[in-house]
């Protein structure tokens, strides 16, 4: 068991997935894969050439197709899917948090010759990538993109905390407007996800992170996947005021739980998890 894991971990450290291994950890299908590598929701890069080409994705990817096939699940398209995950506030900082390099290794350049692996880390602060343990959801930890009445989109990352609205669906559905100024860091402060951050990268690290998601910044980019933004950042604003009306007597409020379509998939590729 522990060689097998140390092996999957050794080619998961080395970043590279692909189709077949993304297919059976997100649950996303190839066809849906095909189409979001069709629209380049997604990035890929091809190995070799000719017959023996092979197509590949990095970590980062892998839990972004994660996400949106959990949205997918729940009824959006993969394109509205793809432009919701791609805009989850703070979604750079999570996938660097829940990784298992992260959480089960010590940032180090010594590697042990026989797993090829850094020295683990003797108390992980999380048990994730415990073997003996499945994946099960948990409040104190977990995120949520929360839509309220199939309309304004929503992240939560502490149940005692309110939802912050980040966007909102329009066209029966078919397009999602991303809002700014991006949300600040404190909706996830004190929560499990932002001690491991800042023990491991740093208070600058979620700064970083806050400019490098600016969604102001990637209009000309990311035109491809039908992106838009506006300003709804006053407290007057209607669309503002409307999203808390509805978000506190919603008829509908469907859920995502991000944080754990992110661990199981990473489990499943380590094989703690029963593949789909």
């Amino acid at each position: 068991m522990i060689a097998d894991l140390n092996s999957r971990l050794w080619r998961y450290r080395k970043g590279r997935f692909s189709d077949s291994d993304i297919v059976a950890c997100t649950g996303l299908s190839a066809r849906g894969l095909r189409e979001l590598i069709k629209r380049r929701a997604i990035r890929t890069e091809e190995i070799g050439r000719g017959p023996g080409r092979v197509r590949v994705c990095d970590a980062t990817t892998m839990k972004r197709v994660a996400v949106i096939a959990a949205l997918n699940h729940c009824g959006l398209s993969l394109a509205v899917a793809g432009q919701v995950a791609f805009f989850l506030p703070y979604h750079t900082l999570l996938y660097a948090v829940c990784d298992p390099i992260t959480i089960l290794f010590k940032n180090s350049n010594e590697i042990d010759h026989q797993s090829g692996l850094p020295p683990r880390i003797e108390r992980p602060m999380v048990d994730w990538f415990d073997p003996v343990r499945r994946a099960t959801a948990d409040a104190d930890v977990d995120w949520q993109i929360i839509i309220f009445d199939g309309r304004f989109v929503g992240i939560q990352c502490d149940k005692s905390k309110a939802v912050t609205i980040f966007g909102d669906l329009r066209q029966q559905s078919t397009q999602f407007v991303a809002w700014v100024p991006f949300p600040r860091p404190d909706l996830f402060a004190g929560g499990v996800i932002e001690r491991i951050a800042r023990e491991l990268r740093g208070d600058a690290f979620i700064r970083f992170i806050a400019n490098w998601e600016d969604p102001s910044k990637w209009t000309k980019q990311l035109r491809h996947i039908g992106y838009r933004f506006e300003h709804h950042d006053r407290d007057t604003d209607p669309l503002r005021t409307a999203s808390l009306a509805v978000a506190r007597s919603a008829v509908v409020k469907t859920e995502i739980n991000v944080t754990l379509a992110v661990r199981k998939a990473l489990r499943r590729y380590l094989n703690l998890e029963p593949a789909l």
